[in-house]
């Protein structure tokens, strides 16, 4: 039949009796040749050179409230601290990350503890200062969520405490309505004698944990004019 092609080992030859012409280019339409030149551009244009950090990662998020904020815990005083516990996995963790969701606008003071015999809040093994502005506040909806990174920290086991008490301003965080048994209250001065309360809403805080052999992401390097700026 005329037009058939019939297939004899790698070369395809016309069986109407048409010799095959050695050089001969197969001509694409004009479209099928624009869309398949496009794809090529497309392909090109999408390819990324490898950074180097590894893909394939794990993480443990620590979290004990509900995903539901509904009210705003605020702080009457810069003693007044909330707490929540956190149990790591077993085994040796980085910290990584810390989610906050800020209410309000000011400054909070959050510090790490380690755990006591007690099961208290013992020595803070780090603490900073976090300024929230207007694009740090959530809605309680829009699932916004401050972030601090902890990757420069050492690696931790067991328990750890997440502290949070005003620096500045009138801040406030998200709570959530769950009572999970691992949130507290107390005030930092000794003269009122106020120790560890537990309290039934839980702060929407969260620990994210690293394993402790991910290699922590290097530090961005100073702008070229700051680099040839710097004395020798």
């Amino acid at each position: 039949m005329r037009g058939e092609i019939a297939r004899t080992g790698a070369r395809a030859t016309r069986a109407a009796g048409k010799p095959h012409r050695p050089g001969r280019r197969t001509r694409w339409p004009a479209a099928l040749a624009g869309a398949l030149g496009l794809v090529g551009l497309v392909a090109s244009g999408c390819a990324s050179a490898p950074s180097g950090r590894a893909r394939d990662l794990r993480a443990c998020l620590l979290a004990f409230d509900d995903n539901r904020p509904s009210a705003a815990l605020t702080f009457p005083t810069p003693t007044y601290e909330a707490l929540v516990r956190f149990e790591t996995p077993p085994g040796q963790h980085r910290p990584w990350r810390l989610w906050f969701m800020a209410a309000a606008a000011g400054s909070v003071t959050i510090s790490l503890y380690k755990n006591t015999v007690f099961e208290a809040p013992g020595e803070p093994f780090e603490t900073f200062t976090r300024e929230l502005g207007d694009k740090d506040l959530s809605t309680g909806k829009d699932g916004r969520w401050a972030i601090e990174d902890l990757q420069d920290l050492d690696v931790v086991e067991g328990v750890i405490w997440v502290g949070v008490r005003k620096a500045a301003g009138t801040p406030a965080l998200w709570t959530a309505s769950n009572v999970s048994g691992q949130s507290f209250l107390r005030d930092r001065d000794p003269t009122r004698g106020v120790g560890i309360l537990p309290v039934k809403r839980t702060p929407m805080l969260r620990v994210e944990l690293a394993p402790a052999d991910l290699p922590r992401t290097p530090a961005p390097s100073p702008p070229a004019s700051a680099a040839s700026a710097a004395p020798p």
